[in-house]
């Protein structure tokens, strides 16, 4: 494998001359794309001849996209929610030697952004790295789950890009780190063309912003639906001059829920008159909040009055078992309570406000949640949660493999 390939895992095998004979494999991840969105559209009609609705994990994109690269739960990855609860490995332990300072000097924008920028580099982590609106003088509680670039291999624990390794399947892995969406395209269309690679995985990150700011309004989704179908005609055009056999597969991670209203949890915690860090940790993110607790009055208190409230609940153990979520060591929280679907926790360390949609709410109950699977054909198996569509992935690989060893 080229040096380029090991530092930052886009490229497989050494380059070769396409073959019309071989089997080509393309998955294109877009994120956020949901089922809710395309179930009564014509997407890519006479291409697109499989459709599946698929049920997304509980979390966001961190926890979702770990599932479907690896086929394993978060339980198994140690991949869920970005931060969680590890003071001795945090990142952000030289940050403690400020903390005597006023919160309004460590919360300041030209400050936060300085310790995002030094932790990143003291740290060295690969992957997505972001502090968004946690106080800087509780981040040395904390860890970070994603310290490699995930779209390589290593970067989850048994990956398919692990697989593609193992297997000599030449490939090419796009995404965020590198490209824009539209160069991504572009990227993924000129490899097409010079037939270097046998299996693509392309990974649209913005179309999941566009939702959060515009979900309600029906023509912009139309039109932003529109331009992504006319971006992967092109794609499919190209994997079907390059090959005779092509598996081609759009897929998400989730869906995204359209806001119906917010709620001030973090005012009714405070109304408590505990302390963080001294009592309590707690994480406040869009539709979650997970807590910490160091002593036992903490727990009784701010748990009881939670539970008084209807605008959403805590997780129950089952439920914990069910989301794969049930880490030993209470990593991800203590307790964690979750809103009604499209209820925000505002505000929250994501920010005042909260944007028109958002994701993260429970898989069961929220029907705008649900994830696609889409192909060119039909995958031969039952496609209903992410870990089928992993599935799908390393048959493909498989597939690929087995072909590439009887040519040779």
């Amino acid at each position: 494998m080229s040096t380029l390939a090991q530092a930052n895992g886009t490229t497989g095998s050494a380059p070769e001359n396409g073959s019309r004979g071989r089997p080509l494999a393309v998955f294109v991840l877009i994120d956020a794309l949901g089922w809710a969105y395309l179930k009564d559209r014509d997407f890519l009609p006479g291409i697109l001849t499989h459709r599946s609705e698929v049920q997304t994990v509980l979390g966001f994109s961190s926890g979702a996209i770990p599932v479907l690269l690896s086929g394993l739960q978060p339980r198994e990855t140690g991949h869920w929610n970005l931060f969680f609860y590890d003071p001795a490995n945090s990142p952000f332990r030289w940050v403690r030697y400020f903390t005597f300072l006023p919160s309004f000097v460590l919360n300041n924008r030209i400050v936060r952004r300085g310790v995002r920028f030094i932790s990143q580099r003291v740290s060295r982590f690969g992957g997505y790295f972001q502090i968004y609106g946690v106080p800087v003088e509780l981040l040395p509680c904390f860890d970070i789950c994603e310290k490699e670039d995930i779209y390589c291999p290593r970067g989850v624990p048994a990956s398919i890009f692990d697989r593609l390794e193992e297997s000599g399947v030449r490939y090419r892995s796009y995404s965020y780190h590198e490209f824009s969406d539209q160069e991504i395209i572009e990227e993924a269309r000129k490899d097409l063309r010079k037939g270097k690679h046998d299996f693509h995985f392309v990974y649209l990150s913005e179309f999941d912003a566009f939702l959060h700011n515009w979900c309600k309004d029906g023509q912009r989704v139309d039109s932003e639906i529109r331009r992504y179908e006319s971006w992967l005609r092109q794609l499919y055009a190209d994997a079907r001059a390059a090959s005779n056999d092509v598996g081609f597969f759009i897929l998400s991670d989730h869906g995204m829920t359209p806001k119906l209203g917010g709620f001030d949890l973090l005012a009714e915690v405070k109304a408590l008159e505990f302390q963080m860090p001294r009592d309590f940790l707690a994480l406040y993110d869009s539709t979650m909040a997970r807590f910490w607790f160091f002593n036992e009055q903490a727990r009784k208190r701010i748990v009881g009055r939670l539970r008084e409230l209807d605008c959403g609940h805590f997780l129950t153990d089952t439920e914990k078992r069910e989301f794969g979520i049930d880490f030993a060591d209470n990593r991800f929280g203590d307790e964690i309570f979750l809103m009604n679907p499209g209820v925000l926790i505002e505000p929250s360390f994501m920010g005042t406000r909260g944007p028109e949609g958002m994701h993260g709410f429970h898989p069961t109950y929220d029907p705008c949640s649900s994830a696609v699977f889409l192909g060119n054909r039909d995958p031969g198996r039952p496609v209903q949660t992410l870990v089928d569509v992993n599935a799908v992935m390393r048959e493909w690989i498989e597939a690929v493999a087995s072909s590439n060893s009887v040519k040779k």
